[in-house]
């Protein structure tokens, strides 16, 4: 016996079926859901066909639309019967009530990730679904066939004009498809909040193999090792049915930090804090929080908690916690928008830290190619050299380190780039992304960044130095 197929039509699992991006290919995506249901529906399916699992084309359309004939010839049939399933418009299909499609939380779901103009919108929503030819159907069951939701079989006919009859079989395991169980028990999944729009796209388009070979790759470092997987599952599972619970309990973690310098996990200490979502960056994923850190635990403050690090989790209720500062109504405010919203204001990952004036100088080739066009364009904004010099000045430095950065300033070529932006004090991975650049961008301010950049080349070159001369 088949699974049933008996998903609504939300967004993410559009998304899936269409192999492409859903502004354009949402009628084909609504018809492979459509067929899709004909085939392994509920008994109460009111489309659900009583169909052979081994079927032609011809078995199905005879059985699913009304005065089939008129689906027979290949050409777009016309409005020949107002109960026949090619007479429904899209708004239709997605908003019948045997659905229980929410219409507002649809279009809204729809408009976040492909956004069109009302009257495009309105015309896409009531076009006719099935009105296609025999063609385009067969083309969407060939498109079924090859994604693993039907497998074929065919039977040659005559073999004088070599035609062939296709035969459908229908299987009894549906495609185990990345993510799928991920976006369909969540209402609100939506990979364009993980992903840059532009490489949704290319998961759109390149999500399911082609002719057997997968044609995308996409390679993230990822340094958490294989021996935690077990325990970080736990964790995102606990996580998960504490974010569904209102209002959101605290929790306990035990945490190694290596801040601290704590390094066996036997070291962990404990923080109470209130979670508010996991953020993944560069290797690691992290806990985003707000309560104890191990910064000062007797502080309540933001913290990224990375995730292997933490040994235990342990949820609590309200009536447990009794810490000054920390409630469920000051924890209430501190939301995922709010903490997208400080990553925006400054350059570096660790947005509970001041923000500072970061006064940058890139060599102008190295500019052009690697920043300009491209996102961090934003990220860098371009200054005047005039301005630079403006900014040396209004400075709180002493008077010789200004009048130095003054002469370094009249030094460099006048050709060369200059950014001014702010950046998380002492920010580590911006430090580390500035000294990935080396010589082809130079710190100007603030002068504490710029001392520790000196030093950290200092002793690098000391190091190759010292080994060169042994």
């Amino acid at each position: 016996m088949s699974e049933i197929f008996d998903y609504p039509p939300h967004v993410e699992l559009l998304q899936l079926l269409a192999r492409g991006a859903l502004k354009q290919n949402l009628p084909k995506a609504l018809r492979l859901w459509a067929i899709l249901r004909s085939l392994y529906g509920e008994e109460t399916d009111p489309i659900r066909v009583n169909i052979a699992p081994r079927f032609t084309y011809s078995d199905w359309y005879q059985m699913f639309f009304t005065e089939p004939e008129h689906h027979k010839e290949d050409r777009v049939p016309s409005l020949h019967h107002r109960e026949c399933p090619c007479a429904k418009t899209i708004s239709d299909w997605l908003f019948h009530d045997y659905l229980a499609v929410n219409t507002r939380e649809w279009k809204s779901s729809f408009l976040k990730r492909y956004p069109m103009g009302e009257e495009e919108f309105h015309n896409l929503l009531h076009s006719r679904l099935l009105a296609k030819t025999r063609r385009n159907f067969e083309l969407d069951f060939k498109t079924l066939v090859a994604m693993g939701w039907l497998q074929t079989d065919k039977v040659t006919v005559n073999y004088q004009q070599n035609k062939m009859l296709i035969y459908y079989q229908k299987v009894q395991q549906f495609p185990d498809l990345a993510f799928w169980e991920q976006f369909l028990n969540s209402n609100n999944g939506d990979v364009t909040k993980v992903l840059q729009s532009d490489l949704v796209e290319f998961f759109d388009d390149f999500a399911l193999e082609i002719n057997g070979q997968q044609r995308f790759f996409l390679e993230l470092e990822y340094i958490v090792h294989a021996r935690l997987s077990q325990r970080m599952h736990s964790f995102r599972e606990q996580l998960k049915q504490i974010w569904q619970k209102q209002p959101i309990p605290p929790i306990k973690i035990t945490y190694v930090s290596a801040r601290n310098f704590q390094i066996h996990e036997d070291t962990g200490d404990d923080y109470i804090v209130y979670p508010v979502c996991i953020y993944y960056y560069h290797r690691a994923p992290y806990l985003f929080a707000y309560g104890q850190t191990p910064i000062n635990d007797s502080h309540i403050d933001w913290y990224d908690y990375r995730l292997d690090r933490i040994q235990k989790l342990q949820e609590l209720q309200w009536n447990q916690v009794d810490i000054p500062n920390f409630s469920p109504q000051t924890c209430q405010a501190k939301t995922p928008d709010s903490i997208q919203q400080m990553m925006s204001e400054a350059f570096g990952f660790d947005f509970y830290k001041p923000k500072e004036i970061l006064l940058l100088r890139f060599e102008q080739y190295f500019y052009s190619r690697y920043i300009a066009g491209t996102e961090r364009e934003k990220i860098f904004p371009r200054i005047s050299r005039r301005n630079v010099e403006k900014e040396i000045k209004l400075a709180d430095l002493e008077p010789a380190r200004q009048q130095q950065l003054l002469q370094i300033l009249k030094q460099r070529w006048t050709e060369d780039v200059y950014c001014r932006l702010y950046y998380r004090q002492e920010d580590n991975n911006a430090i580390m992304r500035l000294r990935a650049w080396g010589p082809k961008v130079e710190v100007f301010l603030p002068w504490g960044l710029r001392q520790r950049m000196t030093d950290d080349l200092r002793d690098t070159w000391k190091l190759y130095n010292n080994y060169s001369d042994s």
